[in-house]
């Protein structure tokens, strides 16, 4: 074991994040490729800072679930969002799971009829009652997106997003945290508090934590 994953590992659990956007690091065409190549490119230099070789090209083809790599060293999960010409991806020692969205002005204008399409009565009503709509439907629409990618990396792992309950983040004792701003939401859910790093608000501008109306 390489001294830097030693001395991560002996750390409360965290998850190492990165992210850029697609656009500035890739001026080609932001094509489903393009963000696939991006974010494995991603995910194999923070696997370096924890002494593990990933080279990009090992790393599980888009479109076959979560990411996988043989030279991820066992107990530690990946994960891949991105949205609008914007990565994130996410290395940690425990299962968790991660969603980035953008509020696009031709969705927010039909928001009655996205709202509608959420499994949960009382989510619906929730976000209905809401100071902003906008702002509460991407918060749970994230955390949906989240704990499907985090049943992704478990024994049960779920057929869709709809099957997911944001009732389960409590009965399951999950953590869940949020960052929104300039129309972006960020979501992370986790089997435990994990502490990213780097804080997600020091990503990209204008994202900043924020209470979880779900959980008020």
């Amino acid at each position: 074991m390489s001294p830097s994953l030693n001395k991560l590992q002996e750390s409360s659990p965290r998850l190492l994040l990165a992210g850029g956007d697609l656009a500035n690091e890739h001026a080609a065409n932001q094509t489903g490729s393009a963000y696939s190549s991006y974010a494995r490119e991603l995910l194999s230099e923070l696997a370096t800072q924890l002494g593990m070789h990933c080279p990009p090209a090992l790393w599980s083809a888009r479109g076959e679930g979560k990411p996988t790599h043989p030279g991820l060293h066992s107990g530690w999960y990946a994960n891949i969002t991105h949205k609008k010409g914007r990565v994130v991806v996410g290395l940690a020692d425990r299962c968790f799971g991660i969603d980035l969205e953008y509020a696009a002005a031709r969705r927010t204008a039909r928001l009655d009829a996205l709202i509608d399409q959420l499994p949960e009565p009382w989510v619906k009503q929730r976000i209905r009652e809401a100071d902003s709509r906008v702002s509460a439907f991407y918060q749970s629409w994230t955390l949906y997106e989240s704990l499907f990618k985090h049943a992704s990396h478990t024994p049960n792992p779920a057929e869709n997003l709809f099957a997911m309950r944001l009732h389960t983040l409590a009965e399951r004792r999950l953590d869940c945290a949020v960052w929104q701003g300039d129309q972006w939401t960020l979501a992370i859910v986790s089997e435990g508090r994990l502490s990213p790093h780097p804080d997600p608000a020091t990503l990209f501008s204008g994202l900043q934590p924020t209470s979880v109306f779900i959980l008020d």
